[in-house]
């Protein structure tokens, strides 16, 4: 409990949260669906807004099975019914993030080409858009990394399996270029590639938290020209 209640004080602004998660099962249409399909959709719908609100404003550990029922306007057994346990909600939004904001850079990255300069511009580009559009989510995977740190379960091993994907294609780019001369070699494509991620997770965290006295646009490209000076030879 008190190592859900520190990561949060860390890393969320609690007031800035608030207003910009509470209206996120919101968008979940609240009358009673049409069909029985309809009706199942709408209800995970509501269950995962509720828990994604309630795990980056709370931690997962802090949070219970009954706060996201009662959230999302539905019975305890609901989320039984749909989910089996509270770490399958974690993990179904686990899924959603890496759909939402992983995969969409490695495609973005892939698609840039051969050259080590562009696909790296395109992981810092595809960041930046993902951490305005899919903001919590963003945050989630940062939030959850940090409190299920040494826990040695599942949960743990999806998360470190979802940042390695990412970090394998900024390694990959970077050793390749190395390889062509147009990246430092002085430093290991590991540890570049490390700091890298850290950095990207970094400003993206300082962003969120200072909101409207940073101006997206222009971190963004102050992100940009941070990375490439430490990593372009010169």
């Amino acid at each position: 409990m008190v190592r859900n209640k520190i990561l949060s004080d860390q890393y969320v602004n609690r007031d800035r949260m608030d207003s910009h998660t509470e209206n996120i099962a919101e968008n979940v249409d609240r009358e009673r669906p049409a069909t029985k399909r309809e009706q199942r959709a709408a209800s995970i719908e509501a269950l995962l807004g509720e828990a994604l609100a309630l795990f980056i404003t709370q931690g997962y550990h802090a949070t219970t099975v009954e706060e996201i029922a009662q959230a999302a306007g539905l019975t305890k057994g609901a989320v039984y019914f749909y989910f089996k346990s509270k770490a399958n909600v974690l993990k179904a939004l686990l899924d959603r993030t890496e759909e939402l904001t992983i995969a969409p850079t490695i495609a973005a990255m892939a698609s840039a080409g051969e050259d080590p300069e562009d696909r790296l511009s395109a992981f810092v580009r595809s960041q930046s858009v993902i951490g305005a559009e899919k903001t919590e989510y963003m945050l989630l995977a940062i939030l959850m990394s940090a409190e299920f740190n040494g826990s040695g379960d599942e949960i743990e091993q999806r998360l470190n399996e979802l940042m390695a994907r990412m970090e394998d294609a900024l390694r990959e780019t970077v050793m390749t270029g190395q390889q062509k001369g147009v990246f430092r070699a002085e430093i290991g494509a590991d540890e570049l590639a490390s700091v890298i991620m850290a950095t990207n997770k970094g400003c993206y965290v300082e962003w969120y938290m200072r909101g409207s006295d940073l101006k997206g646009q222009d971190f963004a490209r102050a992100f940009r020209e941070f990375v490439f000076d430490g990593t372009v030879a010169r």
